[in-house]
C-alpha cells in the first residue's frame, strides 16, 4: 500500500478523499492554528461527499469556542444522534495545534498536542468512511495520513511556545535520517553527499518574514556549494555558491515564487551528477549546476532565518 501524500495549506472549508478509506490503526493528523477570533471549527469523517442529501458523518468533532465545549456526534440519514460533550477546550484561540485521529476497531481515539483527549465509539461502520472535511474558523498547515504497518514519513512538528508539543527525535536507518522539529538555526552533518541523494525540508514560513536561507556546505573549508536565499524584501529566491570566501554569480530567474508568509512548504533537493534539482510542494523550481567539486566534500546542511522546521530528512 502506498502512503497518501500530505496535503499542505488547504483552503477552508476543505473536503478531500481519504485514499483507501479507514482501517484499524490508520491515523489522520491535522496541524494548524486557531485564530484569536474563532467561534467554531469542525472535523468530519464522512461516508462520501454528497451535499444534498448530506452524506452520513461517522464522527463530527466540533470545537465550540462560543460554548466552551467540544461536541462529538454522528449524522445518519440527515439526522443527528445524541451529542457527546466534553466541557473543556484542548486548543486555545490563537495557538498552534496538532490533532491526531487514530482509528481503532471500536472507536476513534483523539489526541491533541500529544495528549489523549477522548474516545468516540463507532456508531457507523468506520469502513464506510472515505472523505475528510475540515470547516470553520481554523487555518490548516498540513493534513497527514498514516496507514497501519507503514512507517511514518516524518514525526509531528513542534509549534510556538504556546501550547507547544516539542518533539526532538532522530530516527536512523541504513539509508536515511529523519529529524523532527529541529530548532532554527539548524545544522546537520550529512556525510559526503553523492548523486541520487535526496534531502527533504518541511517548514513553515513565519507570518512576517524577512529572509531565510538553506545552505549545502563543505564543513572543513566553509565553502557553500548551494546557497538558497528566500528574500521576501526583494521578492526573490536567490541561488549562489561561495568558494574561498568569494561569492559567485547569483541566479534569480524563476517561473513562480513558492514561499508564502505563514504557510507550510516541502522542499526536496535531489543531488544529480551535474546539478542540484530543487522542487517545492511537488513542483520543480530550479536546477543549480555544480560549482564546487568533487561532490563528496559537501557534507553539511545549514538552515537559518524566518522559518520553523517540522522535518529534515536526508
Amino acid at each position: 500500500m502506498v502512503e497518501q501524500q500530505p496535503i499542505y495549506n488547504p483552503i477552508i472549508p476543505f473536503t478531500g478523499v481519504i485514499f483507501g478509506g479507514l482501517q484499524d490503526g490508520k491515523m489522520v493528523i491535522i496541524q494548524g492554528q486557531v485564530p484569536g477570533h474563532a467561534k467554531r471549527f469542525a472535523v468530519d469523517f464522512q461516508c462520501g461527499s454528497s451535499v444534498k442529501p448530506r452524506a452520513d458523518v461517522a464522527l463530527h468533532f466540533n470545537l465550540r469556542y462560543d460554548e466552551g465545549t467540544v461536541v462529538c456526534n454522528t449524522l445518519e440519514r440527515e439526522c443527528w444522534g445524541c451529542e457527546e460533550r466534553k466541557p473543556q477546550l484542548p486548543i486555545y484561540c490563537g495557538s498552534y495545534f496538532e490533532l491526531i485521529f487514530n482509528v481503532r476497531s471500536y472507536c476513534f481515539q483523539v489526541s491533541v498536542n500529544g495528549q489523549h483527549f477522548t474516545e468516540y465509539n463507532h456508531r457507523l461502520p468506520y469502513t464506510r468512511v472515505d472523505t475528510l472535511k475540515v470547516s470553520g474558523d481554523v487555518h490548516v498547515n498540513a493534513i497527514t495520513f498514516r496507514s497501519p504497518n507503514i512507517p511514518p514519513a516524518y514525526a509531528p512538528p513542534a509549534y510556538t511556545p504556546v501550547q507547544a508539543f516539542n518533539v526532538s527525535l532522530v530516527l536512523k536507518s541504513p539509508t536515511k535520517v529523519v529529524v523532527s522539529s529541529p530548532v532554527v538555526p539548524y545544522q546537520a552533518y550529512l556525510g559526503s553527499i553523492q548523486p541520487q541523494q535526496k534531502i527533504k525540508v518541511v517548514g513553515t514560513v513565519k507570518p512576517k518574514p524577512y529572509r531565510f536561507t538553506i545552505n549545502l556546505k563543505a564543513s572543513y573549508s566553509d565553502n557553500i556549494a548551494l546557497h538558497i536565499n528566500q528574500r521576501f524584501d526583494e521578492n526573490a529566491v536567490v541561488r549562489n555558491s561561495r568558494i574561498n570566501q568569494n561569492w559567485a554569480t547569483e541566479e534569480r530567474a524563476l517561473s513562480f515564487l513558492p514561499f508564502v508568509p505563514g504557510q507550510t512548504f516541502e522542499m526536496l533537493i535531489v543531488v544529480q551528477p551535474t546539478c542540484y534539482k530543487v522542487s517545492v510542494n511537488g513542483r520543480h523550481l530550479f536546477n543549480f549546476n555544480h560549482r564546487l567539486q568533487p561532490l563528496n566534500q559537501v557534507n553539511q546542511l545549514e538552515i537559518t532565518g524566518d522559518i520553523s522546521l517540522s522535518l529534515v530528512q536526508y
